[in-house]
């Protein structure tokens, strides 16, 4: 009986002569079984003739283009793993090859170790995951998480309840740690807005420093803390800003980042259903850039 295992079969689809020979070459040097077309036409071909296990997919390309080859990709191989090559990648592009159900992105000039590392990685798994952006109910945090206070409370109440949770420890991610957003509810527990950790501070500065010509001095700072008053939650309730649970996970980050927001609510309707956080946003960027191997060393580090 043979006992070898078969190599892995790839189409490479670019209608760069150099490149596809090139690429082809050091692909087989790494064991895998290369076929490769210069045009979505005959990579078509290639496919109903004999399927291979993966399809290395070039976006920019005379002719059918990538997006027009995925496309047609989908109507005869459904669920075959397909790898986008990119080097003139736009929005729209993107997009619709998510929407295809690639498998990844890959950007020009490639690293062909780590396109072999993420070829042999597909096919280790026996259904291979199309790329799918996140929503943010994926990634927002639950109400539950955080702490609360009537619209009546105190600012020592406020201060008191932020002091608490941002010194509490939860085991876990790092967007589980640490918060420094209040939710403020009325008497009727409705949710009607956030104190954020800014809140608090910005109370401690004068308006009058943002006159032209003003200066800070020595003992300003204690001077502001000695007029705080009393104040209630609902007065130090933040500007409004929220996004819909249903919207696209660009649309909060976006929120946050123009708003310069720690947190953003979540609503379905009127109902606070979540909060986007600004470390939940890293922790997304970071498992992009670093990988799951990246982000455990990383953690211990």
């Amino acid at each position: 009986m043979n006992s070898k295992i078969a190599p892995i079969r790839l189409l490479l689809v670019d209608d760069e002569d150099d490149f596809r020979r090139a690429t082809s070459q050091v692909l087989a040097r790494r064991g895998f079984a290369v076929q490769d077309a210069e045009s979505g036409e005959r990579a078509l071909e290639l496919i109903r003739e004999s399927p291979p296990e993966v399809v290395i997919l070039d976006l920019k390309m005379g002719g059918m283009d990538g997006i027009v080859t995925l496309t047609e990709i989908r109507k005869i191989a459904p669920a075959l793993p397909v790898i986008i090559l990119t080097g003139h990648g736009r929005a729209e592009d993107a997009f619709a090859g998510i929407k295809l159900e690639i498998v990844d992105f890959l950007q020009k000039p490639v690293d062909l170790e780590k396109l072999a590392t993420r070829v042999r990685a597909l096919l280790a798994d026996s259904r291979p995951v199309p790329l799918r952006e996140k929503s943010i109910p994926d990634i927002f945090i639950p109400p539950t998480a955080f702490p609360r206070v009537r619209e009546d409370a105190s600012l020592e109440d406020v201060v008191m309840a932020l002091q608490q949770s941002m010194g509490a420890t939860v085991f876990g991610t790092v967007s589980e740690q640490g918060y420094r957003t209040i939710l403020v509810y009325d008497q009727g527990d409705q949710f009607i807005g956030v104190i954020r950790l800014q809140d608090i501070i910005r109370l401690v500065i004068p308006a009058y420093l943002r006159l032209p010509q003003s200066s800070c001095f020595t003992g300003m700072f204690l001077s502001e803390l000695k007029t705080l008053g009393r104040r209630t939650a609902g007065e130090l309730i933040a500007p409004p800003a929220s996004v819909s649970h249903d919207a696209p996970l660009m649309e909060a980050v976006h929120i946050l980042l123009s708003r310069r927001l720690t947190s953003l609510p979540v609503l379905d309707g009127d109902k606070l259903v979540g909060l986007v956080t600004d470390q939940a946003v890293f922790q997304e960027i970071a498992a992009s850039v670093l990988g799951e191997h990246g982000q455990a060393r990383a953690v211990k580090g």
